[in-house]
């Protein structure tokens, strides 16, 4: 989980999950509001007030980040990548009685993850690949400010092969084609 936001009296958090959709496994999110207290002996306690899924058919959508306003309105960033998406940045709004709307993509992809950080050289086997370590979503007054990750460049082989192997020509970082997406929202 990246973050979670207290607010008018709910613990806010999301978390990536095993979803099916259209009867196949993907990679989705899972969202709950806790109603925190502390009960007569000292104890920390919780009840789960509103809670839900989001997943898209065809894709799948990692590393949530959840930011809910003190006014209610918030949102939800995450990666999506699968059938019909390079990985790309993406967010849906969600407000206190839970509604949460359509899925948005704030930066599409470019092309396919070409960076270290899915080798088995360097990650171990199986691999994982490191994707949305740097998510995160934060409030400021009625602002939403959400960060996830992004493929943000690619190119050829031979282009990939000049200059330091793996920049590109110097477009890039070598080895490494994955951008952080910030984004401003005003839900």
């Amino acid at each position: 989980m990246q973050q979670t936001w207290y607010v008018n009296g709910m613990l806010w958090g999301a978390s990536g999950t095993a979803v099916r959709v259209n009867g196949e496994l993907k990679a989705g999110i899972a969202w709950f509001a806790v109603e925190p207290k502390i009960n007569g002996a000292g104890k920390v306690e919780g009840k789960i007030k509103k809670q839900g899924y989001i997943a898209l058919a065809d894709n799948n959508l990692t590393m949530p980040a959840i930011a809910i306003g003190t006014n209610g309105k918030g949102a939800i960033a995450f990666t999506v990548m699968g059938e019909d998406y390079f990985p790309s940045a993406g967010y849906v709004t969600i407000n206190s009685n839970g509604t949460v709307g359509p899925i948005h993509i704030a930066s599409a992809g470019l092309g396919p993850d070409d960076g270290f950080t899915s080798y088995k050289a360097f990650v171990g086997d199986p691999p994982r690949t490191r994707w949305g370590d740097y998510g995160a979503a934060v409030t400021d007054g009625n602002n939403i400010w959400l960060a996830s990750e992004s493929i943000g460049q690619t190119c050829t082989l031979a282009q990939y092969l000049t200059g330091a192997i793996g920049s590109c020509g110097g477009t890039r970082t070598s080895l490494g084609n994955w951008y952080t997406r910030v984004s401003l929202l005003t839900p």
